[in-house]
């Protein structure tokens, strides 16, 4: 890929209106195409909020009126375009669980305890899985969830 002729641009979007984006920009490109620019991949970095990465033959102009889709908010500007080596750290997240520390203070995102906040008391690294003990709970009960149906309030001090 080095060698091609294709760049990697930033495009900025609403924030949680990452897939959609995508999604429009896949549409439009197998509808209609792109006027002047070849798109070949499409990227949405789960950890780059409000950003997709598009693979193109060109540079992206938005004042292109076929490129227009709603939340596209315009084109990263200053570099003129990413290097596959910044973009490989999206290609293989990290897995959420390595974050997480025993002690740390989290929020559960999802499930039946969903909103409840909650103290770390073990990690399993090897299932991605995390027990915790909820705050405002009259009885400390340990709870199993899964690493991504938390959200990290507070890390534990050191």
């Amino acid at each position: 890929m080095e060698d091609s002729i294709n760049s990697i641009y930033a495009l900025k979007t609403s924030v949680g209106q990452e897939k959609n984006v995508a999604r429009m920009l896949v549409r439009k490109i197998k509808t209609n195409g792109i006027q002047g620019i070849e798109i070949n991949s499409i990227l949405v970095p789960e950890s780059l909020k409000g950003y997709v990465l598009v693979e193109s033959s060109s540079k992206i102009d938005m004042q292109n009126p076929s490129i227009r889709v709603p939340h596209l908010r315009g084109v990263v500007e200053g570099k003129t375009a990413i290097t596959f080596e910044e973009v490989k750290k999206f290609l293989k997240p990290e897995p959420i669980i390595s974050s997480i520390q025993k002690g740390s203070i989290v929020e559960l995102v999802s499930g039946p305890f969903k909103g409840e906040k909650a103290k770390v008391v073990r990690i399993d690294e090897s299932r991605e899985e995390v027990v915790l003990e909820l705050i405002e709970a009259a009885v400390p009960i340990p709870v199993t969830v899964k690493g991504d149906q938390i959200r990290i309030i507070q890390k534990e001090a050191d």
